[in-house]
C-alpha cells in the first residue's frame, strides 16, 4: 500500500462517531504493522492532519480547518452557489432547506446549504455529509446527467431487488429529465418533499444539483411550480456565475503566463 493510500485509508477512519484512534486501533482495523502505522501518523501530526489527544488516542488535526476555509473561498460551485441559497429561500413560497450538492465518488454530497430560521427540522443533506445516489430529488437531479457507461458503473454499486426495479429507476429519471426537475417525497426524511434541477457545467467537470426542501405539511399543489420557476431561475444563474469564475480564473493564469516569460 502506497504512503498516499495509507493516508487516506487513516483519514477514513474517522467519523462523528468514532472522532478519535490510537496507533494499535488503527494497526488493527487496517491489519497493518503498528510500526508502520507510527511512522505514518508521526508524519500526517507533523503535517497537522492529525493532532495528539488524551491518552495517546489521535484526532484530526488543523489542517482541515485551513482547507475549508480554502475550498469556501476558492470552488466555483460553492462560490458561484452559496450567495444565492439565501435569496432562493426568501422567494420560496414556503419555508425552506436549500442545498448546492454534487457527485462525489459513488455518493453525493452537500456542498453548501441554507436553512429559513423558522425550519423547525433538520433534514439529513448537510454540508460534507455523503448521502445516497439513488434517492432524494437532491440526488436523482444530480445521478439524471450521467450516462452511457459512467452510470452503469456508478449504479452497479446499488442494490436493486430486481431488473424490473432497475427499469423503473431508469425510467423515472428519464421522466424527470424530461421534466427538467426532480420531485421526491419522503424518500430520504420522513414527512419532507424535495424538489430539485440539475447544475450543469462541462468546463468545471462535475455533476451538481440545485434543490428545496420543505415541509410535507406545509406544501400545497399550487406551489409546484413557484418552486419550480425559483430553482430554474437560481439553476442557470448559478451555471452562469460558474462558467464567469472559471473564465476569470482561465484570464489570471494566461496573464501569469505572459509575465513570467517577460521576466525571463
Amino acid at each position: 500500500m502506497s504512503g498516499f493510500m495509507r493516508y487516506n485509508k487513516i483519514l477514513n477512519l474517522f467519523s462523528e462517531r468514532t472522532s478519535s484512534w490510537t496507533v494499535a486501533e488503527i494497526s488493527e482495523k487496517l491489519k497493518t504493522p503498528s510500526s508502520t502505522i507510527y511512522r505514518t501518523v508521526r508524519e500526517m501530526v507533523l503535517a497537522e492532519f492529525l493532532e495528539s489527544a488524551e491518552g495517546s488516542y489521535f484526532r484530526l488535526g488543523p489542517a482541515f480547518i485551513k482547507f475549508n476555509r480554502t475550498i469556501n473561498l476558492s470552488d466555483p460551485l460553492v462560490k458561484a452557489g452559496q450567495p444565492f441559497l439565501e435569496k432562493l429561500a426568501n422567494e420560496n413560497p414556503i419555508v425552506s432547506v436549500n442545498v448546492l450538492a454534487r457527485l462525489y465518488s459513488k455518493k453525493v454530497m452537500c456542498v453548501a446549504d441554507y436553512k429559513s430560521p423558522s425550519f423547525k427540522n433538520n433534514t439529513s443533506y448537510q454540508k460534507g455529509k455523503l448521502m445516497p445516489l439513488m434517492y432524494g430529488a437532491t440526488s436523482r437531479a444530480i445521478i439524471m446527467q450521467v450516462k452511457g457507461k459512467r452510470l452503469d458503473d456508478l449504479l452497479r454499486f446499488e442494490t436493486f431487488k430486481s431488473e424490473n426495479e432497475k427499469d423503473f429507476f431508469l425510467n423515472s429519471l428519464k421522466n424527470d429529465k424530461k421534466k427538467g426537475y426532480c420531485c421526491t417525497q419522503g424518500q430520504v426524511d420522513r414527512d419532507l418533499i424535495g424538489f430539485a434541477v440539475p447544475i450543469q457545467s462541462r468546463k468545471l467537470g462535475i455533476e451538481a444539483s440545485l434543490s428545496s426542501i420543505f415541509n410535507l405539511k406545509d406544501f400545497l399543489p399550487e406551489h409546484e411550480p413557484i418552486i419550480y420557476a425559483n430553482l430554474s431561475s437560481y439553476g442557470l444563474l448559478i451555471e452562469k456565475y460558474i462558467s464567469q469564475i472559471l473564465d476569470d480564473i482561465e484570464i489570471y493564469h494566461n496573464n501569469e503566463i505572459l509575465l513570467a516569460k517577460e521576466d525571463i
